[in-house]
């Protein structure tokens, strides 16, 4: 019975253990936030760059001037050595959950398959599938040391939140790395990466030029393969296809002046093909919404809705055209094809599709100007 009793005892006391013997202080942990790879001399390089929790979580009233981070940068011979490797200078542990993007060199996309450089990622545990990744030609250590404006910290930057600008500018739309593998693994889809640039020119702290990062275009992989990269020009008409797609500003000009600048938006696609000539042709139907933010010439609507309908379709076709180029089909017009036409696919598409066998007909555009904004004295 004694012997019972003192056995409850201990199991009882078992009850008052707090559970976290794992657990670190906040300040012992060093908080990888973004991570780079590059690749070159059959080496990776790996770029980590890490954050004081302490400037992520501030107080209201106190905003230190400028938050900076740490960027590591080891090589080895696989991605996940490379990891390894940077626990070898670091004196904290080293914790890569809160990663929000992944940034590839143009060298990586080139000399490697996607997956290579995402097979450690996909398997490493701490890291999620929702951060947002890009491509760039810069130096990627640049690109994790520019820091945001009035202080804030590099974890409210537009590489850790490229949403946010996309709302009120949908030019580049950015992409989620589990989408991004996804797409790349879905057969009958060509995929689209954010190119990560940066500007030294739109911005002035004091008198000095502040360095901010931008989206200038992006890289295109083809079916299991990188192909080349387009300019935000050029890819210009990918836009006014994607149903994703919030805010985007038209410029329509008379007699080679500035007409009006509309802002277009909510763009539903319909798309339909017929085999003739032994090539799949295909029509384009794109519906859009808009509304009138400057009107500096005293235009009819109807001028305005004509003339920016026939801008969307030329900035389509250019796109089409571009992306021909590289032998690839960036407004992915032929998607549609191998879900609901598979036989069709298969017999004129195929997975290494030839893009002369691929033509873009017509492309009827359909714009509804639905206000002119809070002034509407000028139009009629």
């Amino acid at each position: 019975m004694l012997r019972t009793a003192r056995i409850v005892c201990l199991l009882s006391s078992l009850l008052f253990l707090a559970g976290c013997w794992d657990y670190r202080e906040v300040h012992q942990i060093a908080y990888v936030t973004t991570i780079g790879v590059d690749y070159k001399d059959k080496q990776f390089t790996l770029y980590a760059q890490s954050l004081n929790f302490a400037n992520i979580a501030q107080r209201e009233s106190l905003r230190p001037p400028e938050h900076k981070a740490v960027v590591g940068h080891v090589a080895g011979a696989t991605l996940t050595q490379a990891m390894f490797n940077l626990y070898q200078s670091e004196l904290q542990w080293i914790y890569w959950g809160h990663i929000s993007a992944i940034i590839f060199s143009r060298e990586a996309l080139e000399q490697l398959r996607i997956e290579q450089l995402v097979d450690s990622v996909n398997r490493f545990r701490e890291l999620r599938y929702n951060v947002w990744v890009f491509g760039t030609d810069e130096p990627i250590e640049r690109l994790l040391l520019i820091a945001p404006f009035f202080g804030y910290s590099p974890f409210d930057s537009r590489l850790m939140k490229p949403n946010i600008p996309f709302r009120q500018f949908s030019d580049i739309k950015p992409v989620y790395l589990n989408r991004f593998v996804s797409d790349y693994f879905e057969r009958g889809k060509f995929v689209l990466l954010p190119k990560l640039a940066i500007d030294s020119s739109s911005w002035t702290e004091g008198d000095k030029n502040k360095p901010e990062l931008k989206l200038n275009g992006v890289y295109v992989i083809a079916p299991r393969q990188y192909s080349g990269s387009l300019t935000e020009d050029q890819i210009a008409g990918k836009r006014y296809v994607d149903p994703k797609s919030v805010r985007m500003p038209l410029l329509v000009s008379r007699n080679e002046s500035p007409a009006a600048l509309l802002v277009v938006n909510s763009p539903g696609v319909r798309i339909r093909h017929e085999i003739s000539g032994g090539k799949v042709i295909f029509d384009v139907r794109i519906r859009l919404t808009g509304s009138i933010d400057e009107l500096l010439q005293d235009v009819k609507p109807e001028f305005l809705r004509e003339e920016a309908e026939k801008t969307i379709e030329q900035k389509v076709r250019y796109a089409f055209e571009q992306g021909k180029k590289l032998n690839a089909d960036v407004l992915n017009l032929t998607t549609p094809l191998y879900r609901y036409h598979y036989s069709t696919w298969k017999r004129m598409v195929t997975d290494k599709p030839d893009m002369r066998k691929i033509e873009l007909r017509n492309v009827e555009v359909v714009l509804t100007i639905k206000n002119s904004g809070k002034y509407k004295a000028r139009l009629q």
